[in-house]
């Protein structure tokens, strides 16, 4: 997981931690998932490209 990314997940654990609203921690912990699920997206997209630059076949 990126730094960047860290430093979100922990910003919306204090967000939803001081919410007291139902919705607004309801949108925070779904913030997280989107946080996260893009971060795995992310490092696959990289570790293709990376695949795909160092593929002999292609060249």
């Amino acid at each position: 997981m990126t730094e960047e990314s860290q430093w979100l997940l922990d910003r919306c654990d204090e967000l939803v931690t001081n919410s007291k609203k139902y919705e607004e921690r309801a949108f925070f912990q779904q913030l997280k998932i989107l946080i996260t699920e893009q971060d795995r997206r992310l490092t696959q997209a990289k570790g293709e490209l990376d695949g795909r630059i160092w593929n002999p076949g292609k060249w």
